[in-house]
């Protein structure tokens, strides 16, 4: 799972229509990306590069397809240590096309996202001060290009994810942000990035993923990331991740009819993955599963999915894995065994994530969970 607030900020600022010469390559690069065929996507990024050097978005898209390759098959430090030394390959890139462009405020886009795409790096390591300080840098030219172009729709995602990011920082980041002249606040953000999904010409995919990630895990509110996961899935249905969250918001705000089917639609995608996505993925498919049993009624099922979640579990970040600490307290609760209960929970708190699960998980080890 790509982490939500950094991850993919920057991939998608592509214009829909083709403006630029070699947008018609730069998009099947991008729709082999999200269709999961990375060899091919870097391959003819690559070519674009060669071919289209002028090119406002394929420098960074190229950086986003290797490093996304990367994470799927490597270590998270060999794809990181690859990020960083694209982006650096990049940088005078942007540079010159900036100068030589100086009047297309696309250009300015992608030399700004290329300078916050760093931050990913460190988010990983939950570097909070670190990641901000790096993402502001790029932020500050974003922000100057929607200010200059405020139809570029795609900018906002950026400053939604700042404002919403900011919302959950200390009192310091926050008042850096306002300083700003930013909000902010969880509404704000959530609603700049709202703009994106609904009015962004490439950035909708990212914003959609984004939201649906947010509603699901950090809002609590699976109805919401249900319109957003559907509209994903209905594009690339052969997207892992995209068919994930789908399942997730069906599961929790109770459409279960076609569950079932679905999760073997997912399992029928597994065989595409490479060795890396699988042991990635499938801790987050376990603990599907376990959370389709825990709304059914099978504890004792949900628990065998859960344990093996959670031993197996080899992501980068641990929002799931705090998800799957908590079912585990609330499925113990329900098996009113206490004590398994409250070592799960103290094992989510443990965590000290941004998601909902800590203050449920708070709230739960001082009172048993007794069902919804």
């Amino acid at each position: 799972m790509r982490c939500i607030i950094i991850t993919f900020i920057f991939f998608s600022t592509l214009f829909s229509k083709d403006y630029y010469e070699g947008d018609h390559l730069v998009k099947d690069g991008v729709y082999a990306f999200y269709n999961y065929e990375f060899d091919r996507a870097v391959t003819i990024l690559t070519n674009a590069r060669d071919k289209y050097p002028d090119h406002p978005g394929v420098h960074l898209i190229w950086v986003a397809a290797r490093w996304v390759r990367s994470q799927a098959n490597d270590s998270f430090e060999e794809a990181n240590i690859l990020l960083e030394t694209d982006l650096i390959l990049i940088q005078p890139v942007y540079e010159e096309l900036v100068e030589r462009f100086e009047y297309d405020q696309t250009y300015q886009l992608y030399r700004g996202s290329a300078m916050g795409l760093s931050a990913r790096v460190t988010l990983g390591d939950k570097k909070w001060l670190k990641t901000f300080l790096r993402a502001y840098k790029g932020f500050s030219i974003i922000d100057d290009v929607a200010k200059k172009s405020p139809e570029i729709m795609d900018a906002r995602l950026p400053i939604g994810i700042v404002e919403y990011y900011s919302s959950m920082s200390n009192f310091l980041i926050k008042w850096a942000v306002e300083l700003y002249g930013l909000d902010a606040s969880r509404d704000a953000g959530l609603n700049e990035m709202s703009m994106s999904a609904n009015e962004g010409d490439w950035a909708w995919i990212e914003a959609k993923g984004i939201l649906s990630f947010l509603y699901l895990w950090v809002e609590d509110e699976p109805i919401l990331a249900f319109k957003h996961s559907k509209d994903l899935v209905a594009h690339f249905p052969k997207n892992y991740y995209f068919n994930l969250l789908l399942l997730e918001s069906m599961i929790r705000i109770g459409n279960s009819q076609n569950i079932s089917a679905i999760i073997e639609d997912i399992e029928l995608l597994s065989p595409n993955l490479t060795h890396r996505q699988k042991e990635w993925y499938g801790s987050y498919l376990d603990y599907e599963k376990a959370l389709f049993s825990f709304h059914q009624n099978k504890y004792s099922d949900a628990l065998e999915f859960l344990n093996s979640a959670i031993n197996s579990y080899t992501a980068e970040l641990d929002i799931i894995l705090g998800n799957a600490y908590l079912l585990q307290g609330m499925t113990y609760d329900m098996m009113n065994d206490r004590i398994e209960a409250k070592s799960s929970y103290k094992k989510c708190l443990k965590l000290d994530n941004f998601s909902s699960a800590m203050n449920k998980a708070k709230q739960y080890l001082n009172q048993p969970f007794q069902g919804q």
